[in-house]
């Protein structure tokens, strides 16, 4: 987990709640505890493209949910983020989840800063 910069983390466990979810949604039957073991951030997106490459219309409709999905998540507070990793089996920690929350909130009040 060290390897990657506090805002590459934030973005990739925000992206694999969100594929987590649009794989619950398009691909139910999908053992979404295996994508789970030894997990990192990134894993659950890598390890579902990897096993779905042939299928490209669900690739598309998973992805484009997933996308959308990260957008809404990037507004929530830490304990918000907590509780949806945790309806979806992901490891979030709340020092992690804090982390993710004010680098979002930074984001944010920095468009805001730079646009007045």
């Amino acid at each position: 987990m060290d390897q990657h910069t506090v805002a590459q983390r934030s973005h990739l466990i925000l992206a694999d709640i969100a594929m987590a979810a649009a794989i619950r949604t398009y691909d139910p039957g999908f053992d979404l505890a295996a994508c789970l073991q030894g997990y990192g951030p990134g894993a659950v997106r890598d390890r579902w493209l990897d096993a779905h490459t042939a299928d490209q219309g669900l690739c598309r409709r998973v992805t484009t949910l997933a996308n959308a999905g990260v957008q809404s998540l990037q507004s929530h507070s830490a304990a918000q983020l907590i509780d949806i990793a945790q309806s979806y089996g992901l490891p979030l920690s709340a020092a992690a989840a804090g982390e993710i929350a004010d680098h979002f909130t930074r984001r944010r009040e920095a468009v805001l800063t730079y646009r007045r």
